[in-house]
């Protein structure tokens, strides 16, 4: 996901703890939870990134 975002123009603001926001101008943010031990992001997360970005085929 963070990949994605940043070739996107997004950028990562520094945050505490699980949450990442993610910010672009004119854009409103994107907030992304990763699980505690794990860098991997829900697929709940994933699916509401590829709805708001129009990333569907």
């Amino acid at each position: 996901c963070e990949r994605l975002l940043i070739a996107l123009g997004y950028r990562l603001r520094k945050s505490g703890g699980s949450h990442r926001v993610y910010h672009k101008k004119g854009d409103r943010p994107i907030i992304v939870v990763t699980p505690k031990n794990s860098r991997y992001v829900k697929p709940g997360y994933v699916n509401l990134i590829i709805k708001k970005l129009n990333l569907e085929g």
